[in-house]
């Protein structure tokens, strides 16, 4: 009996590699079917041959995908349903699979994260202040990435009650930074998200808003004197041109108006 069975097995295994899926769409030279058991597998239709496929390690089956050239996506792209099998993982030591994204691993250490191209790792750095997501692939509000502690990874953390004085002032509490004179948080659901005051002035905890060093207790060599004079230099040529623009514009206005008036127009 078992002998029968490897038989009839092995003659549908033989018809199967031999013959697409009945649903095989028509006039199709190419088409995908997932496998009912395992995301990453598949199989490849092509030219009336179905063929067994595997996706890259990492990789998932996206069986949404329509008409497309290749059938394989991350994780974060695909829905497996019941289709909860993987092939095993092949593993580097950052990264969990040959191919996809992957966290530090630490959850205070949420600014960064490798991408992982056929077992090689290339390290990325998300924005300062943002943190990589595991379930979006991007670099979030450390407050929405799941498996980054905010308070450890941005060094603060904001009062259990709220200040709703400062949230009517402010829209949200806000709270110097301990590392960097120039930045500051704002309390968001008591979760912080780093801000920056602008080149050449740091964050004033008395007024909550963003001044000059020199009024900040404890800030006042924040910049070096020849660089903070050459932020304030282009600071102010900038503004001139600014001011320069805005005569100008309004010289013109004057003229239309004087055109209008005297019927020219």
């Amino acid at each position: 009996m078992r002998s029968t069975a490897f038989v009839l097995a092995a003659v549908l295994a033989t018809a199967w590699s031999q013959s697409c899926p009945p649903d095989t769409p028509e006039n199709s030279d190419l088409a995908f079917f997932p496998d009912r058991e395992q995301c990453d597998k598949y199989v490849q239709c092509k030219d009336g041959v179905a063929t067994e496929e595997l996706c890259p390690n990492g990789l998932l089956f996206n069986d949404l995908l329509q008409n497309a050239a290749y059938p394989c996506g991350y994780p974060n792209e695909v829905d497996c349903g019941s289709r909860g099998r993987t092939q095993q993982p092949e593993p580097t030591e950052n990264c969990g699979n040959a191919w996809g994204y992957f966290g530090s691993g630490d959850s205070s250490q949420c600014g960064y994260f490798f991408n992982c191209v056929a077992g090689t790792e290339f390290l990325f750095n998300c924005p300062e202040g943002l943190a990589w997501s595991e379930v979006t692939y991007r670099c979030e509000w450390p407050d929405q990435a799941p498996t980054c502690d905010a308070a450890a990874f941005l060094g603060v953390q904001c009062p259990a009650q709220r200040d709703l004085e400062a949230e009517a002032l402010f829209g949200h509490l806000r709270i110097a930074s301990p590392r960097n004179c120039r930045q500051f948080f704002i309390c968001v659901d008591q979760s912080p998200r780093l801000n920056a005051c602008e080149e050449g002035t740091v964050y004033n905890p008395d007024t909550s808003g963003c001044d000059e060093p020199e009024a900040v207790r404890g800030c006042e060599t924040h910049y070096p004197r020849e660089e903070l004079a050459a932020i304030r230099e282009r600071k102010a040529l900038a503004a001139e041109r600014v001011a320069r623009r805005q005569a100008e514009f309004e010289e013109l206005k004057a003229q239309l108006a004087q055109r209008r008036a005297a019927g020219q127009l």
